[in-house]
C-alpha cells in the first residue's frame, strides 16, 4: 500500500488544530502503535499530494478554513494553482465542479491522449474518492483498491461525501504503510 492516499472526515472544529485532529483521526490505523483491533494501515503520513487536490467554490478561495500544505511528502515546496486544495469543509469543496470537468476530459481525449491521462481524472465517479476514506464515526474503508466489489466501493464512497454537513472538514492524506 506504499504511497496511497486517504480520504479523511474531520469534525468541523478540526481546522483549529489541523494536525492533532488528524493525528486522532488516524492513530487507531498506525501500523507503528499497538491499537486493537486494528491492525494498522500507515507507517507515516503527509498532508496532501499533488495531482490529488480538491477543487474550491468560486469565491471562496481564500476562506482560512482551507488547506494547502506548503510542502510535499520530499520536504519540496509545492505550486498551487488558484481554486485547489488539500482540504477544507465540505461545503466549500467543488465537488460538481469536478466531476463535470473529468467528463469533459474524457469526451475530449483521442485514444492516444487517454492512455497518458491518469484514469481518476478522466472519470467523474473515480475524481473525488481515493484509494481509502476515513469516516466522520473512524472506520477505514477501502474505495479504488477493493478488490471484490470496485463500483459498490466508489458509490459509498462518493454517496458518503456528498451527504456530509457543508462544515464537516475534508482532507486528503498521503500514506505510506
Amino acid at each position: 500500500m506504499a504511497n496511497e492516499v486517504v480520504t479523511v472526515c474531520l469534525p468541523a472544529d478540526a481546522h483549529q488544530d489541523l494536525r492533532a485532529a488528524i493525528e486522532e483521526a488516524m492513530a487507531p490505523f498506525d501500523l507503528n502503535g499497538r491499537h486493537e483491533p486494528c491492525q494498522g494501515e500507515w507507517d507515516s503520513w503527509w498532508l496532501g499530494r499533488p495531482g490529488e487536490e480538491f477543487d474550491v467554490l468560486p469565491g471562496h478561495e481564500d476562506d482560512p478554513r482551507l488547506v494547502r500544505a506548503l510542502v510535499d511528502a520530499r520536504g519540496e515546496p509545492r505550486d498551487w494553482t488558484a481554486g485547489q486544495c488539500d482540504g477544507g469543509p465540505r461545503g466549500l469543496l467543488d465537488f460538481k465542479g469536478m466531476r463535470t470537468r473529468a467528463a469533459q476530459l474524457a469526451a475530449s481525449l483521442d485514444p492516444a491522449q487517454a492512455r497518458h491521462t491518469p484514469y481518476g481524472m478522466r472519470q467523474p465517479e473515480w475524481v473525488i474518492p481515493t484509494d481509502n476514506l476515513l469516516t466522520l464515526d473512524g472506520a477505514w474503508f477501502y474505495v479504488t483498491s477493493e478488490p471484490r466489489a470496485p463500483q459498490q466501493s466508489l458509490d459509498f464512497a462518493n454517496t458518503y461525501l456528498d451527504g456530509l454537513a457543508p462544515d464537516v472538514m475534508i482532507v486528503r492524506l498521503r500514506i505510506h504503510g
